[in-house]
């Protein structure tokens, strides 16, 4: 063994509890920002998969109250889309160099997946409700994080602007439920008919 490889030490390493990953001290610390960062890149490509998928799921849906529902979400999902954009620009954020939200991805394709099993009608509509309401759900998650994340990191004008979207989302949620009630009870007659003439 030279002197050279006597003389070499490893580079020091130090353990993530939060990732239960090993990293070299000598890599760079990731910051509150960058987090803040990759959420933001990340709910923009959930909302730009988002705005491709809702006109299918619009066309696919039985209940009109429902569907007029998804088209409202649907212009409201591009505001959201312009809003991100416009915090991109703010920040001077590269929006093109995160990674494919594969939350949203997973969620979308079970939606699709819905409409291919299911026949139009109440119980598809029932199914398609639900799944919108997991997006939902992971979009209240995802925008409250930020809204919190930005408020913490000064981003006043940022958070207002998260904060929009997020109420957004929440009000969505919400009148989901309400509809989920008629649609639940018509396809719940629906199964009870279908029972009886079979018997």
């Amino acid at each position: 063994m030279g002197a050279a490889d006597k003389n070499s030490k490893k580079p020091e390493t130090q353990y993530s509890a939060s990732t239960g990953e090993t990293k070299n001290k000598g890599s760079r610390q990731k910051t509150l920002n960058d987090l803040f960062g990759n959420g933001l890149k990340s709910i923009y490509s959930g909302e730009s998969q988002l705005l491709d998928a809702l006109p299918k799921v619009a066309k696919a849906v039985y209940s009109e109250e429902l569907q007029d529902a998804i088209q409202k979400h649907l212009q409201e999902t591009k505001r959201q889309v312009e809003r991100l954009e416009k915090i991109f620009n703010r920040l001077g954020i590269d929006k093109s160099s995160g990674e494919k939200c594969k939350v949203m991805e997973m969620l979308i394709e079970d939606g699709n997946k819905i409409i291919e099993e299911y026949e139009e009608g109440h119980v598809r509509d029932s199914a398609l409700i639900i799944a919108a309401q997991k997006i939902e759900h992971h979009e209240i998650a995802v925008y409250g994080s930020l809204v919190e994340l930005a408020d913490v990191l000064g981003k006043k004008q940022v958070m207002d602007l998260l904060d929009r979207s997020l109420q957004e989302e929440e009000t969505t949620d919400r009148i989901l439920t309400d509809i989920a009630m008629d649609v639940n009870d018509d396809a719940c007659e629906m199964s009870e008919e279908e029972v009886y003439e079979d018997a």
